[in-house]
Formats: structure tokens, sequence, C-alpha cells
């Protein structure tokens, strides 16, 4: 297999990956929700995603807001065939107020 076959397939492959975890529940009435997305190269961008479904959460199920209790997210890291990159991350503890 031909070096630009691989990178075209993997860069393919890559294309449509991306995570989103189920809401659930943690401590204390609050949720959590994770995600990784390749498409987006930025942890902040994941996030607002993650707020969102988390907000549509609490008005599906509640009819309330989601309210961020605590959150993180990591950028995407650029790879290599050999070292493959690393995914754009977050996650997002709420509360449905």
């Amino acid at each position: 297999m031909s070096l630009r076959f691989a990178i075209c397939l993997a860069t393919l492959a890559l294309a449509g990956c991306g995570t989103r975890s189920f809401v659930t529940p943690t401590r204390d009435g609050a949720f959590l929700v994770s995600g990784s997305s390749a498409n987006l190269g930025s942890g902040a961008e994941e996030k607002a995603r993650l707020v969102e479904d988390a907000d549509e959460y609490c008005q599906r199920h509640d009819g309330k807001s989601a309210v961020v209790v605590a959150s993180s997210e990591n950028d995407a890291k650029p790879g290599t065939l050999a070292a493959p990159g690393k995914l754009a991350r977050a996650v997002v503890e709420f509360r449905c107020q």
C-alpha cells in the first residue's frame, strides 16, 4: 500500500470520528457528559456542544436549564501515521435548574 493511499484512508477514517457519552448521574443530583471529536480542533468547541447537549437534556426531562458545575477540555493534537494524534475532548458536569 502506498503512503499516499494510507494517508487518504486514515484521513477518511478520522473524518467521521466523534463520540458522545450518555448523560450519567454523578453525585448530589449532578450529571456528567463527555465527548471527543476529530472534526473539531478545539476542546472549547467540543465543550460548547456538550453544554448544548446538557441543556437539551434538562429541557427534555425537567423543563429546566443546565447549569455547568465543572468542566475540562483538551484541544486536538495532530499526528502522523506512526504516532496518531489526539482528539479534541471535553467533559461537562451539570445540574438541571
